[in-house]
């Protein structure tokens, strides 16, 4: 029953860290920072690097 205990206090608080975490991001407009200055930038090099070759035949 101890080792039960254990496993489901373990459980419990990893789900908790986890809310807490996501709760945070959700309040903070964490994702949408993220992708605001982290990614963006990172795909627009990436496009911005591409060669286009558009000709009109």
């Amino acid at each position: 029953m101890k080792t039960v205990a254990k496993i489901g206090g373990k459980v419990a608080l990893t789900a908790l860290i986890a809310f807490v975490g996501t709760f945070t991001l959700y309040i903070t407009n964490g994702e949408n920072k993220l992708i605001y200055y982290v990614i963006r930038p990172l795909l627009n090099k990436h496009y911005d690097n591409q060669v286009r070759d558009r000709r009109i035949v």
